[in-house]
């Protein structure tokens, strides 16, 4: 499939975005808090809680800065092939949130943000793994859009989740070499 028909296509990290705004909504709207099922580190439920975290935030505000990110990278993901933007988004959200859970401080981690992270890092390790011109390209518009992203992991405010950042940006990586190493062997 060409990367022309790709653009067209409505992209599937609109669709989970989508979601989360549902999620937000309700919450807003109807005063409920799903913060609680946020990731909790090292409990039995905030292991659970893991495949949830991305889909909750702690505000509109929280959601607003995750949005945009979350939809471009996703999209750029994406663009190389549909079913891998799902398997990186699940890889991340699983490795990412086991980071998360394990050296997280205590209290209620939520928000794509680690995602957000993962889809970056997982972009410029993709280009430095696999050396395609196309790759390196999509690591290029991803540095000239959020090189700046890095800056924000020296944030280390008590309600944004350093750890969580950490996590998925660690997470990226892992998958990029992990899926090139699986191509490498297959070849």
């Amino acid at each position: 499939m060409s990367i022309s028909v790709t653009i067209l296509r409505i992209p599937d990290a609109l669709y989970l975005l989508i979601l989360m705004w549902v999620i937000q909504g309700t919450q807003t709207l109807l005063g409920f808090e799903f913060g609680s099922y946020g990731i909790m580190p090292r409990t039995l439920d905030g292991l659970w809680h893991i495949l949830l975290a991305p889909f909750i935030h702690h505000g509109i505000w929280h959601l607003l800065g995750n949005s945009i990110p979350f939809l471009l990278l996703g999209w750029l993901i994406q663009s190389k092939e549909r079913v891998l933007f799902w398997e990186v988004t699940l890889l991340l959200t699983i490795v990412g949130g086991l980071g998360t859970w394990g050296f997280g401080s205590s209290g209620y981690h939520a928000g794509a943000s680690g995602v957000v992270f993962g889809y970056w890092a997982y972009l410029l390790a993709d280009a430095y793994y696999s050396r395609s011109a196309k790759n390196i390209l999509l690591a290029t518009v991803t540095a000239c859009l959020y090189g700046g992203l890095i800056i924000s992991l020296l944030d280390f405010r008590p309600h944004i989740s350093w750890v969580g950042h950490a996590s998925g940006m660690v997470a990226g990586i892992l998958v990029a070499k992990l899926a090139n190493g699986v191509k490498a062997k297959s070849v």
